[in-house]
């Protein structure tokens, strides 16, 4: 009974010593398109900035690695207006699954699950997105007592919109394929508990 009990109180004292958990609030700028392939321009639109809001908890799994999951309202997509751009403005509810390794400076990596909540379109109408969109996160970041900024980069993996128009001029044929690229810079604030 006293060696369960030692071991017992050894196991919660270090958690204790490991565990120090956070809360935190964030927002920032995006930069975003829906485009082709990684960081290439968008071709339904030029790149657009925008903003993003959200929160994260942290929660230390060991000295160096945390897990950091995040929700954040983002608005994505194509906002600039230009005259020869088709674009779509679209906000996202989306959850960012992240490991941290290492403190200070930090880098994050993981995957992450967005759900399209509003959808503007201008122009022209190649049809509607895909509600669910996924990909890999990738970031940096650095800790400043209870502040933190970092840098964000997310590239979908799925196509949200498939259009193939065939036409008799081969020079006018339209084939879009189209994934979300976001690039974010956030300020946000950490909170013990």
């Amino acid at each position: 009974m006293k060696k369960t009990l030692l071991i017992g109180l050894i196991l919660l004292f270090s958690y204790n010593v490991f565990s120090q958990d956070k809360i935190g609030v964030f927002a920032g700028i995006n930069g975003s398109s829906l485009s082709d392939g990684f960081l290439k321009s968008g071709y339904l639109g030029s790149n657009s900035f925008s903003f993003h809001i959200g929160g994260l908890y942290e929660l230390r799994l060991t000295e160096k690695i945390t897990f950091r999951p995040k929700l954040l309202f983002s608005q994505q997509g194509d906002r600039e207006d230009f005259d020869d751009n088709i674009r779509y403005e679209t906000s996202y509810l989306n959850i960012p699954l992240d490991f941290k390794f290492f403190n200070k400076p930090y880098l994050l990596f993981g995957p992450q699950v967005g759900f399209l909540i509003d959808t503007k379109k201008k122009e022209f109408d190649f049809g509607d997105l895909k509600t669910l969109d996924y990909g890999l996160n990738l970031g940096v970041g650095i800790d400043i007592k209870d502040f933190f900024i970092e840098f964000n980069v997310y590239q979908g993996l799925n196509k949200l919109i498939e259009v193939e128009f065939k036409q008799s001029n081969p020079f006018r044929d339209i084939d879009i394929k189209a994934t979300n690229t976001v690039v974010q810079l956030s300020l946000g604030y950490n909170f013990n508990i």
